[in-house]
């Protein structure tokens, strides 16, 4: 389309939200900010997950005086949203008017006001808790170029709103202040979704409900691969001759009972026929699973390619294998060298099985503990959600 066509279509865009945001303006002359209202929404209004779910959890069993909306666009499956959450379809009339009356506002990803129909008002405060932490592909001004005019647009608007942002480990925060356009405020105590991670307690019931959902042996050991999203929509990078992997895993773990969940990318939902990648006894297919930070806490290992859950996932101090066919291909400009991460790398299947086979986990975690301690500089103690309340209670009306 070109730079010119893209200023284009993203001008028609913001013509055809006129009417919509007419109306929002009528409904903010009408109503009032209401204090600690907490209007929430992830993945632009298509999932129930990631950091606003986390925070929410702890908002319901810990704050009762915030009330709590989620929205979701229609369609969304709304099972798993707790009773105690209000949830609102996208762009309805409840929809403008939470989102007028909302004193806190929080997502995970990028939000253009207009588009969506919401201005700020003065008493409302604008969390952006981002979906990732450690990154390891180069992310937002660190490859303006090759982003959309509209998208580089709706960041610069969404970190010029935001009033704050939340980061894990010094590198994210570094990373924060020089790739997000954003010079707010960052609360550096941890992510919410990963404070699952540090709540033992919980992962019973993680593992049961896991387990139930895909039929699998009780305390059988678990692999999870999740690999990331590739433009070509060829599902080549993806093939595994799990009976291969599994023969391995069984002599790694010494036990017959081994089974594999292929977590593929939400882009790939409908768009790909992914079910020859999990045609195998032993593998089951969890893409549609609703939460992946639980399926990370139920795995013994993981493997991936370039997927910034390897970071999330290893904080447990579990095993972690790269898996790619394409290194060389793939190449968007890292903020690692794949020499220097602590997770071993294949780019053959032989090199994979082969990894599995002789595995060194007293190495491994030698160098998982100095990755984390001396290139990233983790701040994660489990609080997250704890530390965002606490900043909330404290700006609140």
């Amino acid at each position: 389309m070109g730079r010119f066509g893209e200023k284009v279509a993203y001008g028609l865009n913001y013509v055809t939200k006129s009417l919509g945001n007419l109306l929002a303006w009528g409904v903010r002359r009408m109503t009032k900010v209401k204090p600690r209202r907490v209007v929430c929404w992830a993945y632009n209004f298509k999932q129930y997950g990631c950091n606003p779910r986390y925070l929410t959890e702890y908002l319901l069993e810990n704050c009762p005086d915030f009330e709590v909306c989620w929205v979701f666009r229609s369609g969304v499956d709304t099972s798993q949203v707790d009773q105690r959450v209000k949830v609102v379809r996208f762009r309805t009339w409840e929809y403008l008017k939470m989102m007028a009356t909302a004193e806190f506002l929080v997502t995970n990803s990028r939000t253009n006001p207009y588009l969506i129909y919401w201005h700020k008002r003065p008493e409302q405060k604008y969390l952006m808790l981002w979906h990732g932490g450690v990154a390891l592909k180069k992310i937002e001004r660190d490859v303006e170029d090759k982003l959309g005019y509209g998208y580089v647009r709706k960041a610069q608007i969404d970190s010029r709103v935001a009033d704050l942002m939340i980061s894990g480990c010094n590198m994210h925060t570094e990373l924060i202040r020089n790739a997000f356009w954003y010079d707010g405020e960052v609360l550096e105590r941890g992510i919410p979704r990963n404070d699952i991670f540090f709540d033992k307690e919980r992962h019973a019931e993680f593992r049961r409900r896991v387990e139930a959902t895909y039929g699998l042996n009780p305390g059988s050991r678990i692999v999870l691969y999740a690999p990331t999203f590739r433009r070509s929509m060829s599902i080549e990078p993806y093939r595994i001759d799990w009976s291969r992997m599994i023969a391995a895993l069984r002599r790694l773990y010494a036990t017959e009972h081994v089974s594999v969940i292929v977590r593929m990318h939400p882009n790939l939902i409908g768009k790909v026929d992914t079910t020859t990648l999990v045609a195998y006894e032993g593998v089951v297919d969890g893409t549609r699973y609703h939460d992946m930070q639980e399926l990370l806490t139920v795995a013994d290992m993981l493997i991936t390619d370039y997927s910034s859950s390897m970071f999330d996932f290893t904080m447990q101090g579990r095993p972690c294998l790269l898996y790619a066919t394409d290194v060389a291909q793939y190449d968007r400009g890292y903020y690692f060298d794949f020499r220097d991460l602590p997770y071993p790398l294949a780019e053959t299947e032989d090199e994979l099985v082969a990894l599995v086979e002789n595995f060194d986990m007293e190495g491994y975690a030698a160098r998982l503990n100095d990755f984390f301690a001396h290139r990233v500089g983790l701040k994660e103690e489990g609080h997250a959600a704890q530390a965002l309340a606490e900043w909330m209670a404290r700006r609140a009306m």
